[in-house]
């Protein structure tokens, strides 16, 4: 099964989304130019590094740009598979979120998931030496959000069934959750890609995202006082008819007009 598209947006365009997609491939276009030698030293210089990190202290010499790392990273891919498996599910996932969220939120709520996968990270890899990048834990984050905002939503999916292809509609939480029981098998099995990042960006989507919906306008208290208006007696009342006692009757000269109904 592939995914080739989540629910379209209703009201917004995924500029947002649209926007996060095309800076990682003109920053992979950038890594590509400047060849591997300098590649690798951008992922040394711009990813963000555990063991420096774990040893971070605030206010001191060097620690905004440290911190910085933690935003850079999402936008370093070491392959184009990386970047197209990325940038599938945040597309398949972003459109209908941001246009849940609105465009700024969505950026913030990005960002947010990214800086807190990357946490998780460091938490439990404070030694390891080599540079984390890719925006996987950030897009982990959409889809725990995803699975909280908009389970039942119905993913375009294409399935090798009865020996050809076919298209059919897949709720997201299937998705999701398929997504999420693999992403713990590969926990156990280990290797170099960043497990806990993405379960920590699905946690933090997950549990987070209530951040940053959008919020109603409280009732004022005379709002809430005010008692409920009363329906006032119909003006409509039963005319007496007219052939009966003590009422008119009508003439025998007149003629009723004609109607007809469609």
């Amino acid at each position: 099964m592939i995914p080739l598209r989540g629910a379209a947006a209703r009201g917004l365009i995924p500029w947002v989304t649209l926007g996060l997609i095309l800076a990682n491939v003109l920053v992979f276009l950038y890594t590509l130019h400047i060849g591997p030698q300098a590649t690798l030293n951008l992922f040394l210089k711009g990813g963000a590094v555990p063991a420096k990190l774990s040893q971070l202290k605030l206010l001191s010499r060097g620690s905004l740009s440290l911190l910085a790392t933690m935003f850079i990273s999402l936008f370093l891919h070491a392959s184009w598979l990386h970047l197209i498996g990325n940038l599938w599910f945040l597309w398949v996932f972003g459109e209908a979120l941001e246009d849940d969220l609105g465009h700024g939120r969505f950026l913030l709520f990005y960002l947010f998931s990214g800086f807190f996968a990357c946490l998780f990270h460091v938490l439990a890899s404070s030694k390891l030496s080599a540079p984390l990048i890719g925006a996987s834990g950030a897009i982990a984050g959409v889809m725990g959000a995803y699975l909280l905002r908009l389970p039942q939503s119905p993913i375009l999916t294409l399935m090798f069934w009865r020996l050809r292809l076919e298209t059919t509609q897949v709720p997201a939480f299937v998705w999701l959750l398929i997504w999420l029981g693999l992403q713990f098998y590969g926990l156990r099995q280990g290797g170099p890609v960043a497990w806990v990042a993405h379960l920590g960006g699905f946690a933090t989507g997950l549990f987070a995202v209530t951040l940053f919906t959008p919020v109603q306008a409280p009732q004022t208290v005379a709002e809430v006082l005010k008692p409920p208006a009363r329906r006032r007696p119909g003006k409509n009342r039963k005319k007496p008819s007219s052939g009966g006692k003590g009422g008119l009757k009508e003439p025998r000269s007149a003629v009723r007009p004609r109607t007809e109904h469609r």
